[in-house]
């Protein structure tokens, strides 16, 4: 097994040009580093023209490439014999199924011997032996069977973790009760915080995601019907009504800080000589538990692809058998090594600790880590860019009014450049801290009379 991530940055170069011709050798300008549609803010505007690769989609002199984070993984032997199969399944299964495949243009594909799956000729270098089980979300339209082993994974993971657990999700739209969204992933991290704080034991949940969904929209004007609805779940999810994962942690009162964090991601550059942000486009499915077990697919939190008879999805499940001295919680620990050195290059770039080794991120549910390293950088980041750029979303506007009035006042990156320079060498890593009252005297389900508003729930759970 072998994993990365990876991160692309906020922005490049001041050229704007916007050639007709679409042959790559014939481009001006195309030592570019992302050309065309690669340069893209699906945010300010969502693709179009997607026949014509080569055009610009925006001014690439005025707004920032959204940048994405994402987490991927390279698996040998067994288990890819079993993505393999997978594949076959789906495959063979579209043949019969679909009229269109059953012609001889399309073969039935046949499955490798057993004997050859344990043959290592090549491997990813890097790679260490685990425990490794293919999963999936398939179902009779899809696959042929019914499964939703990711789903069950996640909740096993999550109820049997000991000392933490680290979620990384383009999406987190989940439930702890309730019929709209079924899935029970918010209902495990309820449960495990809940018996941590009965057994008085130090428990963390970190829960990284976009600050905002990738749908076309203006935030400062609210953001459209799209990015709102996809808000309102999620805020469902994690701290608005009944049925979120904090009103159900009313048990242990304002300590919910003790217990879990809830961060995005965002970056700064300079762009044509002015100062521009952007949120970091979180795009991983990724869960990870106690240094020794870590989940890496396509699966996103919410019903689409945990359900099983929605999204197919797959994902790899990778437990280490190997184990290395580490640290948890102020004592001696047995850490696998794979997830152990994934844990440390996702928090590393997170807080910052890739630019300065001072930054101790042994020991990822210690106090001074938790409270003093990974709180206290996303609290000073999201201060920082507050004050420089008048970020949305943010916790500071509570209503649609008071949007409108932030969005309306000046921002110290365009009154005094200088000192905004100054205060944006305080940003520490790419960690801030999700806003969990923005809007929150707002309604953000879409109007019945709108598009989105006629479209059933199951479209944006």
């Amino acid at each position: 097994v072998e994993t990365s991530q990876k991160g692309n940055g906020v922005t490049e170069g001041p050229k704007s040009d916007n050639p007709t011709k679409q042959d790559p050798a014939h481009l001006d300008g195309n030592t570019k580093l992302w050309l065309g549609k690669d340069y893209s803010n699906f945010i300010y505007k969502d693709w179009t023209n997607l026949d014509k690769p080569f055009e610009d989609n925006i001014d690439r002199t005025k707004i920032p490439r959204i940048p994405w984070r994402d987490l991927s993984a390279a698996v040998h032997g067994r288990a890819a014999r079993d993505v393999a199969r997978h594949f076959i399944q789906r495959w063979n299964y579209a043949k019969v199924k679909k009229i269109k495949y059953k012609d001889d243009f399309y073969p039935y594909l046949l499955p490798k011997s057993h004997s050859t799956a344990d043959s290592l000729p090549f491997t990813v270098p890097g790679s260490k032996k685990a425990r490794v089980q293919v999963l999936r979300s398939a179902h009779t339209w899809s696959a042929g069977t019914c499964e939703s082993s990711i789903l069950n994974t996640y909740i096993h993971i999550i109820k049997n973790s000991e000392h933490y657990i680290y979620i990384e999700n383009q999406f987190f739209i989940s439930c702890t009760e309730g019929t709209t969204v079924k899935n029970g992933i918010g209902k495990a991290v309820v449960d495990r915080i809940l018996r941590a704080h009965r057994e008085q034991k130090k428990f963390r949940v970190f829960v990284v995601i976009p600050l905002l969904p990738g749908f076309e929209g203006d935030i400062s004007s609210g953001g459209g019907n799209a990015i709102q609805a996809i808000l309102h779940y999620t805020y469902s999810t994690m701290c608005r009504g009944q049925n979120s994962i904090l009103s159900k942690l009313s048990e242990v009162e304002d300590r919910w800080t003790e217990y879990i964090s809830f961060c995005g991601l965002r970056k700064h550059s300079q762009l044509c000589e002015s100062l521009v942000t952007e949120l970091i486009y979180v795009h991983s499915k990724t869960l990870i538990a106690d240094d020794r077990c870590y989940l890496i697919g396509s699966a996103n939190i919410n019903d689409r692809s945990m359900l099983g008879d929605r999204d197919s999805e797959l994902a790899v499940f990778v437990e280490d058998e190997e184990r290395v001295p580490s640290v948890m919680g102020g004592q001696e620990y047995e850490a696998g090594p794979l997830t152990l050195a994934l844990r440390k290059e996702c928090f590393s770039v997170l807080v910052g600790a890739s630019s300065d080794p001072s930054i101790n991120i042994d020991d990822p549910i210690s106090d001074d880590f938790f409270f003093l390293v990974w709180n206290e950088t996303a609290k000073m980041n999201t201060t920082i860019y507050d004050k420089v750029f008048r970020c949305l979303p943010c916790n500071s506007v509570h209503s649609m009014l008071h949007l409108k009035d932030y969005s309306c006042q000046e921002r110290l990156c365009n009154t005094d450049p200088e000192q905004a320079v100054e205060e944006l060498k305080g940003i520490r890593g790419l960690l801030v801290h999700f806003p969990l009252k923005f809007l929150c005297e707002e309604n953000l389900q879409p109007p019945k009379n709108t598009k989105e508003g006629l479209a059933p729930s199951e479209l944006w759970t």
